[in-house]
């Protein structure tokens, strides 16, 4: 008689059920052209909204969501775009902006840069150095706060006042929170108005001595702010009659950058 053959099924392994909806979650607002409800999502993903609801303040927490707040929806943020790229640090959105920042450097003889702003942050996605002696550097993938100065004790960049003036147009007059006005008195809404009305923002040695910046916004081709583009350089060549001429020049390039992200 042969022998009967046994056959053993392993244990299925535990899975943690929280972090499997997360994930789906994630998943969902993945495969969304635009920023999503909670109702929505629950019905889609077969939760409730409460449970939606917690798992949301969980990934808006860890950075990996945002909750755009004129809308009261929910988006991913970059952060797992930044997470995959590590080691190979940016190389499809640089490859998009490279030339044009080349071409800023050669009408300007400057140095020229790129951020995308998202939240309460900005990334930096390329940055092209004058040839001339005197530089300042970024580095790429160097996250900046909005509304945190880059040398404590000093103002805020051009670069993050240019990201407040856009990130709250269109809000109520708290469009600049509480945590800011406490962290930087210096900003007020009537200069982010201002911001917005010149189409520019200046820094004048506010945070790195004797350096000149002038920053213009950047939009996608729905007009939806989606990041800035700087010039800055030493105060003897980036002189304030240049500001004007430098900012209409970046202002032509910002609309190269819009055509090329598509």
């Amino acid at each position: 008689m042969a022998a009967s053959k046994t056959t053993t099924t392993r244990a299925a392994r535990p899975v943690d059920k929280t972090l499997t909806k997360g994930l789906q979650l994630m998943e969902a607002l993945s495969r969304s052209a635009g920023s999503r409800g909670i109702s929505e999502l629950a019905k889609e993903l077969s939760l409730t909204k409460s449970n939606v609801h917690r798992l949301m303040q969980t990934l808006i927490a860890s950075g990996y969501v945002r909750k755009d707040e004129a809308t009261e929806r929910y988006l991913l943020s970059s952060k797992l775009w930044r997470l995959s790229r590590l080691g190979q640090p940016l190389y499809g959105l640089r490859e998009i902006v490279r030339p044009v920042l080349r071409v800023a450097v050669e009408k300007t003889s400057d140095s020229v840069l790129f951020a995308v702003v998202e939240g309460d942050e900005m990334l930096i996605v390329d940055h092209v150095e004058t040839k001339s002696v005197v530089r300042v550097y970024f580095s790429m993938g160097q996250v900046i706060r909005v509304d945190e100065p880059v040398v404590p004790g000093k103002g805020l960049t051009a670069l993050q006042m240019v990201a407040l003036a856009y990130l709250s147009f269109g809000r109520t007059s708290e469009g600049v929170s509480k945590k800011r006005a406490v962290v930087n008195p210096w900003v007020s809404d009537g200069r982010l108005v201002q911001i917005r009305k010149d189409g520019f923002g200046v820094s004048r040695g506010s945070w790195l001595k004797d350096v000149n910046a002038v920053v213009v916004p950047v939009f996608d081709i729905d007009q939806k702010f989606v990041g800035v583009l700087s010039c800055f350089g030493p105060e003897s060549r980036l002189t304030e009659s240049r500001f004007a001429p430098i900012a209409r020049i970046l202002a032509q390039l910002a609309l190269q950058i819009r055509d090329r992200l598509g």
